[in-house]
């Protein structure tokens, strides 16, 4: 059989200076396939394509910088016809093609959906590769112009995001050579940011915007070409065809290999756990000193969040402890040194994001890092504690004892800025976050009337989480051999719990305040949050029961999950992103409260809703956030618009729900395994779980429901642990 012709006749353009893009304000990407590596991710269309002067944020990102603003593939005059299209493995996505009725050379008719064209995409952290192969399937030769189109525009993230940006940086003229074109982008921060794209075999005509590749294939033959970008000048080609995929795929089954294993009779839950744990090694990614982190999520989000890492970390303690190590290294490395109003940064505060783009490096946004978070310090303490329960890691308590110092003394110090003793906020950067709990939008926290709540709030969860901060530094500079400094810190927690519960509860409603506003008055909005302050412990036993109660009315509950305000509220909004959406992760520590609060038929309601709802998403994905109108029949959640997926901890969301459901508490130093009043769903019959490490230990488990109960039994031990049956959570 005759080989494919392709023929070749590069011609450089005059290079020139291209003009730099404005803000784009996405308000769209439903749609949008993402695949993702390192600091690398590309977004597009269900083609495959970011076409030029899309208006959806269309295009290749490395670093919080856009380095292909346009990469779209076509034939000459006519649009291939899309038959499938796939991002489900997270890192690399692939369309099949075909043509419309077309015409060919003479006049000859080609008759549709007789040339395939199928393109798969991979990225591998600093590199995106594309393999096309076009078949042509008629018995006569058929010769195709085949287009592919980029253009780069070094768009920051935020200017696609609708931040305004008055300056840019200077890109140099676009250098083109054979099978290659170069792009370069000055910075106000300084650094150059390059985008090489290379392509094999030589195209018949090449410039700065597209490259044409004439090609004439016999009866079933098949051309195959190949795109490469590379980032900052970095382009080796020492490797094969579909290297970069291969070289993914492998450290993916790694991932799995190492990660506890869950397997149960329910074949669809079995897919949505394993989505889960997919999206964490989506969005990993490493710090320029090597420590990884889960980004919080893609696209807007691809970054180091302080809040956002340490409660993905919280959730992924039972099946990847390794996680929460790197974590709190990665957060330890920049935690605040000094006081900068202009970034909200204190000294021991711990980071809220960490921006690597121009407009943060550079000034023009205070995100490099930012440190506008009343949540981050105290969740690193809260992590720190669950990851020494789990793991026994006094190494790591040690290494970190004076960054959990610090964290203390910023909570003391700067986190109590009335001096009443709540951990409390208000923003002293110009460019900073209004709020600064995780529901950080400008119109999130209010009074029942609607009127915003001037600062310094003290938000209900945040006090929470401030006890259960106290109470697992106490366990830690206890473990340290610090007993003196433990016995006060317990004290000071116990002394927060009780003044919590007379400051907040408001008795009318059953139910707790939002936050306390700067002159101390309650909020009495009807939120998510008072479920999150159960997570943490710091509700009194006589107000467990109203909580729980309150969470799950239908104002509340939505039939996917909590809502984060009650419908019944003025400024609800079942479409405002913090008004009235579901989040699945907000309703993760739900579950989480509810169970340790002995409540096992709402944590399985919650559950539930989420297993089904993770069932109408494309992949079994839940997205970072979806709308909050009532469940009704032949009805699926609404999309938020924009909302990031994969996002790190509604990826988390369904394990950490799943190993409380079971009951998994450890206490890796007493060498113990508390097995908590396990209750499985109905839809659940069995679950294993293989490989769970506590301590130095591995245990296998094998869960059991029968009738209305569960019984649970230890099917394989390595190492030395006891796994006993507890009446209550400990601790």
């Amino acid at each position: 059989m005759a080989r494919p012709r392709v023929q070749s006749n590069v011609s450089t353009r005059q290079r020139q200076l291209l003009p730099a893009r404005g803000p784009v304000a996405v308000d769209d990407i439903r749609e949008a396939l993402v695949i993702r590596d390192g600091a690398t991710f590309f977004l597009s269309d269900t083609h495959g394509n970011a076409p030029p002067a899309n208006q959806r944020g269309f295009g290749l990102y490395h670093d919080d910088t856009r380095h292909l603003s346009a990469f779209e593939f076509s034939l000459r005059n006519v649009q291939p016809v899309l038959l499938t299209s796939s991002a489900e493995l997270g890192f690399s996505q692939e369309q099949v093609l075909t043509n419309p009725n077309m015409v060919g050379e003479g006049g000859r008719r080609i008759e549709r959906q007789t040339i395939e064209m199928r393109r798969v995409k991979a990225v591998a952290d600093d590199v995106l590769e594309e393999t096309l192969r076009v078949t042509n399937f008629n018995d006569f030769p058929v010769t195709l112009d085949l287009i592919y189109r980029f253009a780069a525009d070094f768009a920051d993230i935020f200017e696609v995001r609708g931040y305004p940006r008055p300056v840019c940086g200077l890109q140099d003229p676009v250098t083109v050579n054979e099978r290659s074109v170069h792009f370069v982008y000055h910075g106000l921060d300084g650094d150059p940011r390059k985008t090489d794209v290379h392509l094999s075999p030589t195209p018949l005509e090449l410039t700065a915007g597209h490259a044409l590749y004439r090609v004439t294939l016999g009866h079933h033959e098949t051309a195959t070409f190949e795109i490469e970008v590379h980032f900052d000048g970095k382009h080796e080609r020492e490797h094969s065809l579909g290297d970069q995929f291969d070289k993914v795929a492998a450290a993916y089954t790694r991932w799995f290999d190492e990660t506890t294993a869950v397997e149960t009779d329910n074949q669809l839950f079995n897919e949505v756990m394993r989505r889960c744990l997919a999206d964490i090694r989506v969005l990993w990614s490493h710090t320029p000193e090597g420590m990884g982190y889960p980004a919080a999520g893609t696209p807007w989000f691809d970054a180091l969040f302080g809040r956002d890492s340490c409660i993905a970390a919280l959730q992924m303690l039972p099946y990847r402890p390794d996680i929460a190590r790197n974590v709190l290294l990665a957060l330890a490395e920049r935690q605040g040194d000094v006081e900068d109003p202009s970034r909200d940064e204190e000294p021991g505060k711990i980071l809220h994001e960490l921006r690597g783009g121009d407009m943060a490096r550079s000034g023009q946004l205070p995100f490099a890092p930012y440190y506008g978070s009343i949540d981050s310090t105290p969740l690193f303490l809260i992590l720190a504690r669950e990851y020494w329960r789990w793991t026994g890691d006094l190494g790591l308590l040690r290494m970190l004892s004076d960054s959990f110092s610090c964290a203390l003394d910023w909570m003391h110090q700067y986190g109590d800025p009335n001096g009443e003793g709540w951990l409390a906020y208000e923003k002293r950067s110009e460019q900073g976050l209004v709020n600064q709990g995780w529901k950080d939008s400008w119109d999130s926290i209010f009074h029942a009337d609607g009127v915003m709540v001037t600062p310094p709030i003290a938000l209900c969860e945040a006090q929470g989480y401030a006890y259960a901060a106290l109470g697992g530094a106490a366990e830690i500079f206890g473990a340290l051999g610090d007993p003196s400094r433990a016995g006060e810190l317990k004290r000071e927690a116990a002394s927060l719990k009780r003044r919590f519960n007379r400051a907040f509860w408001l008795p009318d409603e059953g139910f707790f305040a939002v936050a306390l506003d700067g002159d101390g008055v309650a909020a009495r909005s009807i939120t998510s949050n008072p479920g999150q302050a159960l997570w943490t412990g710091i509700v009194d036993r006589r107000h467990l029961a109203a909580v729980a109660e309150r969470l799950l009315r239908p104002d509340m509950d939505s039939g996917w999950g909590v809502r984060t305000l009650s419908s019944d509220s003025t400024r609800y909004n079942p479409y405002g992103y913090h008004v009235g959406t579901v989040w699945p992760h907000d309703n993760s520590l739900l579950v989480a409260g509810l169970k340790k609060g002995g409540f096992e038929s709402g944590a399985n309601h919650l559950l539930t809703g989420f297993f089904e709802a993770a069932q109408t998403f494309p992949y079994f994905r839940l997205p970072e956030l979806f709308g909050g109108a009532a469940r009704a029949p032949h009805q699926r959640p609404v999309d938020y618009p924009v909302a990031c997926k994969p996002q790190a901890w509604a990826a988390g969301s369904i394990p950490i729900m799943l190993s409380h459901v079971l009951g998994l508490c450890p206490d890796a130093t007493a060498g113990v395994l508390n097995i908590v009043r396990p209750r499985l769903p109905e839809w659940l019959g069995r679950v294993d779980v293989r490989g769970l490490t506590v301590g130095d230990a591995r245990v296998n488990l094998r869960f059991r429901r029968s009738g209305r109960g569960t019984t649970w039994e230890v099917t394989g031990l390595e190492g030395k642990l006891k796994v006993i049956k507890a009446g209550r959570w400990p601790g």
